[in-house]
């Protein structure tokens, strides 16, 4: 049994990078699966019966590529995947953490949710170099370093 959707959302909710690199990472996964299903697709293609290639239903043939071969579709799309692994892996360190998304116009401001994680609002938050922005019981303050 897995986790529903929104479950597995309100996890990340409160990093916008973690949350933006999760759907990035998806689209990643695709983008393989597909790049390394072409490169299948190449491997098993028998050039005397074109009816049962699986690209020939997409209404392509490989012995008409067009524009783009198999080849080079296979390796776009595996090229896409490497470069949005990339993008994960830079969303999830630089923004996962609440690094950048902290720092706004108005000032400093954070996404503070219910206990439940379902709902929030953005609220203004005071930095202070002191140690009560560690304590977890007066509201609005947060460390300096954290911004």
């Amino acid at each position: 049994m897995s986790l529903p959707w929104y479950r597995v959302h309100t996890v990340i909710l409160n990093y916008p990078g973690r949350l933006l690199s999760v759907h990035i990472m998806h689209m990643a996964l695709v983008a393989s699966w597909a790049g390394s299903m072409a490169l299948y697709e190449l491997v098993v293609f028998d050039p005397s019966d074109p009816v049962l290639d699986l690209i020939w239903r997409l209404w392509w043939t490989i012995t008409n590529p067009g524009i783009w071969c198999y080849e080079c579709v296979a390796g776009a799309h595996i090229v896409f995947s490497g470069l949005c692994f990339l993008a994960v892996i830079w969303h999830w360190a630089c923004f996962g953490f609440g690094a950048f998304h902290v720092i706004g116009l108005s000032g400093p401001r954070i996404w503070v949710s219910d206990s439940y994680g379902l709902t929030g609002k953005v609220q203004p938050v005071n930095s202070t170099w002191s140690v009560e922005g560690f304590d977890p019981f007066v509201s609005g303050r947060i460390a300096s370093h954290y911004i």
